[in-house]
């Protein structure tokens, strides 16, 4: 669209956009009064309006204000912005009787409305307009109007029930968003649907007393009392509150682990699509006469509205946080970070207004801020120029505050987690990417953008929220900007995810051990290849000697089955534990796939153990006492030494098909190895269905290394195993007997 037919468009979108909003009813229950101002008197002027004296006839204002979350020092929420009709309560001689009741037909009154809601903490349409960014979206809140933009700016959440592609904003790939910006609010489902008065005698599902027996408390107030005295710290009724997810999630692997540890936002508001703010300067001011906002999914030139700024979904933070219903779960926030001139000290805020008079003349920047901030000497003030990011800037505004009288003005950063709990759209638009979480540099713990520069060189401090953990350290960045960096052996909140989290200790045994191993049998082969071949020269052949039948066919079908479920577990092990850069597969299938064959691998290992119970076979692994250390002793000579003159094998101890070496390796294996696999496994396993397992177990902290040990020490047996197969007759004479069954008996003598 032509930018000179765009403009006029977004003004008129704007002007006209509160215009489109719904009229409230009149209230045809609330009783009629008299408008009063503090002093009792009765008021003809909406302006000297006293909520205490004119509210205060029926209800406790006092209960009230002393049990609210919006009454707050620097929250000005009063009765008239939130039950009236549009915020404002407009009185005018006709709608006043001769005794000064106000008439019914004026009286609009009832439960908060969206709007009410948004006259302070967001951006919300009824979708009668296109949604557009109104013009005072980035001033400074001025300190009676209690506006903060939380929600929008914040959250990056705009609720309406309008399409996306319907919107006056300019969205990356605007054409496809069919959804509408809050389904809730799609479904008239209202911002009182979860905020509403703790002691409401409607709401039933929450238990009011302290004892602990108590799932749900039936003593509850009367009506009348409730209108009385409203207990306005209202509710934070969560998702599950409505929702079940165990019935909505079918697809989703580990289903009960899933949603035990992760909040329902971290996939349903894994984005918004609204202008969600990174940091707030407000120690410059724009020429607009703003702070200096830059936000995390804009693309925005100099000087261009929101409006037609590109936007596109921001990627939240995941941090651990308590929900409504006191679970610590995973969740996405939006950390964002502010600065602010303050003075004295109690470091008193110093009013927007007096920064503005320092920066601007007029319409234009002073003289002196020019000089200062104009680099390259173009006689503008661009993004990067507009920053405290030298000792002269700070100085040179620091002074000119001190001029207007402010005492000791100092820089003061703060940094808040705005949790994301609004603006949720379709379940089409639900993040389904395992890769966003269980993939080595995933959304759980990567290093998080917290600010681009640092104004004044302050850093911002982590407001105190017993709610919200910001687990990591405050990083500076190569150029010169604030991240977020957790460590690399966990996530944020101390859970393993799979695929994401790295074992230390044990993968650096683990593949310190499997580095000697092949290291060990690459040098045994190279010397067994040297000296085989200077050995050439010698004539004759070496005797094919005789056969016997030494592995029956179930001893064949068991060792196959057991190597073939040993190989797919290493290698979905790898592409479970390893990340997407050993996953040939989706994390979901390779799981799947691993979970199968450790089942058959255990289906195997009982059968055997049956087999081997009920033949009498299983003496085979047991060693013979009589000359057992002498057996032990030849066998790790013949290694050493004798296999590279071709010297023949020991014999074993009579009537074993194995050498001592042999049955001490599969006694431990057997006894130890595959029990550790199987047991880790399976609590590994009931970790993601039981959530009483997974807390006594504390996750997979503990379990999942454990099981990582044992997958290193059964690679490192599968390369010795596979290399000792090489080391018979022929190379491939073992693995003959193994297909066939039969073996040949080496005559004495060196074989050339």
């Amino acid at each position: 669209m032509n930018r000179a037919i765009s403009l006029p468009l977004l003004a008129l979108a704007v002007a006209f956009a509160p215009a489109a909003r719904a009229q409230q009813a009149v209230n045809p229950i609330h009783p009629v009064f008299v408008p009063r101002d503090a002093s009792g008197r009765a008021v003809r002027d909406g302006k000297e309006l006293s909520t205490d004296k004119t509210c205060g006839a029926c209800h406790d204002t006092a209960y009230i204000a002393g049990h609210s979350g919006h009454a707050a020092p620097k929250v000005t929420a009063t009765c008239v912005q939130c039950h009236v009709d549009g915020g404002r309560l407009e009185i005018r001689p006709e709608q006043l009787e001769a005794d000064g009741r106000l008439r019914r037909e004026a009286i609009r009154i009832g439960a908060p409305r969206a709007a009410n809601c948004a006259a302070c903490h967001g951006l919300v349409s009824d979708g009668g307009a296109p949604v557009a960014v109104p013009a005072d979206f980035e001033a400074a809140p001025k300190s009676d109007s209690g506006r903060t933009w939380s929600l929008t700016q914040g959250e990056g959440a705009i609720v309406s029930p309008q399409r996306m592609a319907d919107s006056f904003l300019n969205l990356e790939a605007k054409a496809t968003l069919a959804a509408p910006w809050d389904v809730h609010a799609a479904k008239l489902v209202d911002c009182v649907a979860c905020h509403y008065a703790s002691n409401n005698p409607v709401r039933t599902d929450a238990k009011h007393g302290t004892l602990r027996y108590l799932s749900m408390d039936p003593r509850r107030q009367s009506t009348a009392e409730f209108l009385v005295r409203p207990d306005h710290r209202l509710a934070e009724q969560g998702c599950r509150g409505c929702h079940d997810p165990m019935k909505a999630h079918a697809f989703l692997p580990y289903r009960q682990r899933h949603l035990t540890v992760l909040a329902c936002q971290g996939c349903h508001a894994a984005g918004g699509m609204g202008p969600a703010a990174e940091m707030v300067d407000a120690t410059v001011v724009t020429r607009a006469g703003t702070p200096a906002v830059r936000y995390r999914n804009v693309e925005r030139r100099p000087g261009e509205p929101l409006n037609t700024a590109t936007i596109r979904p921001f990627r939240p933070l995941l941090v651990e946080r308590v929900e409504g219903d006191g679970a610590r779960r995973l969740a996405p926030v939006n950390p964002v970070s502010r600065w602010r001139w303050v003075s004295g000290a109690d470091h008193a805020e110093v009013p927007f207004e007096r920064v503005v008079q320092v920066y601007l003349d007029g319409a234009a920047y002073a003289p002196a801020v020019v000089e200062a901030f104009d680099l390259n000497r173009d006689g503008r003030l661009d993004e990067n120029e507009l920053r405290l990011d030298s000792k002269a800037k700070t100085d040179l505004i620091a002074n000119r505050l001190r001029a207007l009288g402010v005492v000791e003005p100092t820089i003061e950063g703060t940094l808040d987690a705005y949790p994301l709990a609004h603006g949720i759209s379709t379940r089409d638009r639900a993040l389904r990417d395992c890769e966003a979480c269980h993939a080595k540099d995933s959304r759980v713990s990567d290093a998080y953008p917290i600010a681009a520069y640092l104004p004044g060189g302050t850093p911002p401090r982590p407001r105190e929220n017993p709610r919200v953990r910001l687990a990591g350290v405050l990083a500076t960045a190569p150029d010169g900007g604030v991240v977020l960096q957790s460590g690399d052996e966990t996530a944020r909140a101390g859970l393993h995810v799979l695929g994401h989290s790295r074992q230390g200790l044990t993968n650096t045994l683990g593949f310190a051990l499997f580095l000697a191993v092949f290291a060990g049998v690459t040098l045994h082969g190279l010397a067994r290849v040297l000296l085989r071949r200077r050995r050439a020269h010698l004539a004759g052949a070496h005797a094919s000697g005789d056969q016997q039948y030494v592995f029956g066919r179930y001893e064949r079908l068991w060792h196959w089955t057991m190597a073939l479920s040993g190989v797919v577990l290493i290698a979905t092990g790898l592409a479970v534990h390893g990340g997407s850069s050993f996953r040939p597969l989706d994390l979901t299938t390779a799981v799947a796939v691993h979970n199968a064959f450790a089942l058959i691998l255990m289906l195997n290992g009982f059968l055997a153990l049956f087999y081997h119970l009920a033949t009498s076979a299983i003496r085979n692994f047991i060693p013979h006492p009589r000359g057992f250390l002498e057996r032990v002793l030849d066998h790790m000579s013949y290694q050493a030494r004798g296999i590279f003159y071709g010297e023949s094998h020991p014999p074993n101890a009579p009537g074993h098909k194995l050498n001592p070496l042999q049955q001490i390796t599969y006694l431990a294996l057997l006894n130890v190895l595959f029990p550790l696999q199987f047991v880790t496994g399976a609590l590994i396993w009931a970790v993601g269905r039981w959530p009483d397992v997974a807390a006594a177990l504390h996750g997979l902290q503990v379990v999942a290394p454990l099981h990582n040990a044992g997958a290193w020490l059964f690679l490192s047996f599968f390369v010795l195993h596979v290399y000792l197969v090489t080391t018979g007759r022929t190379p491939g004479d073992h693995l003959r007997s193994m297909v066939t069954g039969y073996q040949h008996l080496e005559p004495e003598g060196p074989t050339p």
